[in-house]
Order: C-alpha cells, then structure tokens, then sequence
C-alpha cells in the first residue's frame, strides 16, 4: 500500500510539472505580438515577442542589405500590428561628368534618389534615366532605374537688346538652350554666335530682335523682318540692292520709320535722238521771160535736220523729266529759189462801164464798208475820212498799201473803177474792201478778179511779188 501511494504521488507531482510546462508555453503563446511586413509588394504576419524591427525580422528570417529601405527604422520599437515595409535596393549607375559611381537604390522619385546621393540639381541642368530625358524630376519609377546621367549646366551671360540676363543650360548648342529657356527665335532675329554654335565653354551671347518691315518695290510687296537701325542696312538685309539713281523713301540714311514701311523707286535713264525739221528760206529772183504773177520753180529747195541728244529719266516706269544735252545740225536745209516774172503785158476786157486796158490782173477777196461801218465814231474828227485824207465814197477802196500803192486806179466788176485810197487792220494781202456812202452801201463777201489800169507805174513801185 505505501508503495502504490508513493507512487501515486509522484505521478501527481509529474503530471503537475506537465500541466505547468503545457500551461506555461500557452501562456507564452498568448503574449506574443502580431506584426504585418510589406515585401517589395508581397505581404507576410509575424508573431513575436520582439518589438524593435530589427530583431522582428530576425525572428521571421528576413535578412536586410545595406541598400534595402527598411521603414520604420531597425532600431524602431513597434506596438501590435504595425507594419514594417521592405524596399529592396538594386544596383545604380550614376554618371555625372566624367566620374562613375556605383550605388544601389530603391523606387521613388529621381529627385529623391539624386537627394540620397547628395547631390544637387540647378536650374539647367540635365538628368537621363536609362538613355531617356527626363522632363520632371518627381517622376516615380518602381523598381529604381540602372543608369542616371547628369550633366551640370554652365552659365551664359545672354544680351537680348542691350538687355542682360543670366542663362544656365546644359543644352549642346545655343538654340536649344534658348528654347529650353522659353526664348523663342523668329525669322530675321539675330543670334551671335549662331543657333547651332556649343555651348560647350560659351560664356556670351548676343540677341538681336528684328523688326517687321514692309517694302514696297518692283511692283511687289515685301513684308519681312530685319535687324537694322537705317533704311539702308534693312534694305541690305531684305537682300534690295539700289542701283545707280534708285533711291528709297525714307532715304537710306534715316532711322527705320514708326509704321516700317520703306518705299525703293527705280530710276533709269535713257538717251535717245530727236530729230526737228529746219524750214528752209525762199529766195526770189527775177525772169524777164514769164509775164507779172507767173513763177518758176529754180530750186525745190528740202528741210534741214536739228538733231538732239535728249536724257530722259524714268522713275518706277514713269516719265518725270528730259534734259537736252546737246544739240547740233545733222543736216543743213536747202533754199527754194523762185523765178518770178516781170514782163508786164498790156490787156484789154470790155466791161458794162465800156472797154478798159489793164497790165495786171489778180483774184482777190472782196468785202465792203461805209463811214458808219468803219469802226470809227461818228463823232470823231476822222469819221468818214479815208487815210490819203479824202472823204469816203463810192469808188475809194481800202487796200495792203505794202503791195499796192496809194492812188492806184483799178476796176472792180460788180462794182466800177476804184481808187486804193484807204488801209484797214484787217485788210491784208489778197484782200480789196470796198467802200460805199451809208445810202448806197452793199454787203460783198466774194472772190473777184481785180484789174490794174494803165498807165503802168514805175517799176520801183511795183510789187512784183504778190502773197
């Protein structure tokens, strides 16, 4: 019996340490904390008592590379179901000039991996990710890329009109960088050096703006843009040549006008060869051999030449002056000679006032007049008076005394004997005015054949030729 109760009591006592032991370890269960790790994208829970986040992923056999990102830190104590996130890092090239660096990196911005590695970005400068261009740095990329390249930007000192600036541009050539800079080119601005010049070591640059033209040329209207402070240096521009006598309006020595339009007139010249007729003269001599009022032709007689050397200028097309330079007889006239006759012979004509003997007879131009038809107030001492001083009648005639003397006796038909006693202003050549009383006046306007009485006067008183 002793033995059995001893026995029993001892199996008691093994049964108690088993139940402590058993109840111990679900005690110990029970304390454990719950922890969620996020794993480059995959999600594990761990239990443990451990609360530092180092000692966490130890318990969950997680070992952790100098390039991971551990967030929170290995040395942060977590409370139950905090999260512990895992960014794996993987290796990164990073050019920047000429040096190389090896680093490793994790996913996120380009800016902050370029924060990570201390460096800085300017304004200007330039990152490629991967051979691309990158346009905005806060671009996240999952998972991190293998190769970045910067290039540091220079400054350039940029004139734009007399204006300065500073440009920072890591841009290969200078037109890139003024693009970059949102500086745009237009057509007719100037840029030295040139658009395609390096930036490589540039430290200045030089912008002129141009300005909008108009001109006005060749029947054309230009409309483009010129760097230029005179007419003439936009016209240059413009690729205008002005050519001998062209000029512009304004003249090429002005300032570019307010409205920019610039007017080129075209000038030229032309010489050319007038020629004017020269009249020639007549001369008269006498031939015994043709009776009175007959004449002969000795000598035709032609015009001569006047030659001139005229300049005549033209703008745009348009005549506007001719200037004589020169003038000289390309060929002299040659005089007509007449012969005129002088043989006088005596006629006779019988007429309603019976037979008469005449030596000269002409066709001339009648008309008629009276004291009260002259012109003359009656009230005037002369009224009436012919100019040999008689007093007018019927059978006086007014005459061109240069061809017919005074008091020479003729007859008229129609009208009777007549006495050439008076002149009139218009009583020239050809022409007999026949004159009346005022009671007796008749109105003639007709061609008649006017008969010169003998006697025959002198020959110095003869007008051998009449016009």
């Amino acid at each position: 019996m002793k033995l059995e109760a001893k026995y029993l009591i001892q199996t008691l006592r093994i049964s108690a340490i088993i139940l402590g032991i058993v109840g111990g370890f679900f005690l110990y269960l029970s304390t454990e904390k719950s922890y969620h790790i996020l794993m480059d994208g995959s999600e594990l829970n761990v239990r443990t008592h451990a609360s530092r986040v180092g000692a966490i992923l130890e318990r969950a056999g997680i070992q952790i590379s100098f390039s991971d990102d551990v967030f929170p830190g290995l040395d942060h104590e977590l409370e139950d179901g905090e999260m512990i996130e895992i960014r794996s890092g993987q290796p990164l090239l990073l050019i920047s000039g000429n040096e190389f660096v090896e680093v490793s990196a994790v996913g996120g911005s380009i800016g902050d991996i370029i924060a990570d590695l201390d460096l800085t970005l300017l304004p200007g400068d330039r990152v490629w990710v991967d051979g691309l261009p990158l346009v905005d740095v806060a671009h996240t990329f999952a998972p991190p890329p293998r190769l970045i390249a910067l290039q540091k930007s220079e400054s350039i000192l940029l004139e734009i009109d007399g204006g300065e600036s500073e440009l920072r541009t890591s841009a290969p050539t200078l037109g890139e960088a003024l693009a970059e800079a949102g500086i745009t080119l237009h057509f007719g601005d100037e840029l030295v050096p040139s658009p395609e010049a390096s930036t490589d070591g540039l430290a200045k640059a030089t912008l002129r703006r141009a300005n909008a033209i108009t001109i006005f040329a060749d029947d054309a209207v230009i409309h483009t843009r010129v760097v230029a402070d005179t007419v003439g240096e936009a016209l240059t521009s413009a690729g205008l040549s002005l050519i001998g006598l062209d000029y512009a309006i304004p003249s090429i020595q002005k300032s570019l006008p307010g409205n920019g339009e610039i007017r080129v007139v075209r000038v030229r010249e032309e010489v050319i060869i007038e020629q004017a007729p020269i009249p020639f003269q007549t001369t008269y001599e006498p031939n015994p051999e043709f009776e009175i009022d007959q004449q002969s032709i000795i000598e035709s007689g032609s015009y001569g030449v006047l030659a001139s050397r005229i300049r005549v200028a033209f703008e745009d097309g348009e005549e506007i002056s001719r200037t004589v330079e020169g003038e000289w007889v390309a060929r002299e006239p040659e005089h007509r000679k007449i012969g005129y006759g002088t043989s006088i012979v005596i006629r006779s004509i019988d007429t309603p006032d019976g037979p008469i003997n005449y030596w000269r007879a002409i066709r001339m131009y009648a008309t008629s007049y009276s004291p009260s038809r002259a012109g003359v107030p009656d009230d005037w001492p002369w009224f009436g008076i012919t100019a040999c001083g008689k007093e007018l009648v019927k059978g006086l005639v007014a005459i061109d005394n240069r061809y017919i003397p005074f008091y020479t006796m003729m007859y008229v038909p129609g009208y009777g004997y007549a006495e050439a006693c008076d002149i009139g202003g218009g009583v020239k050549g050809r022409w007999i005015d026949l004159g009346y009383e005022d009671h007796n006046w008749k109105n003639w306007h007709e061609y008649v054949t006017v008969y010169f009485l003998t006697p025959v006067p002198p020959a110095n008183s003869i007008s051998w030729i009449f016009p």
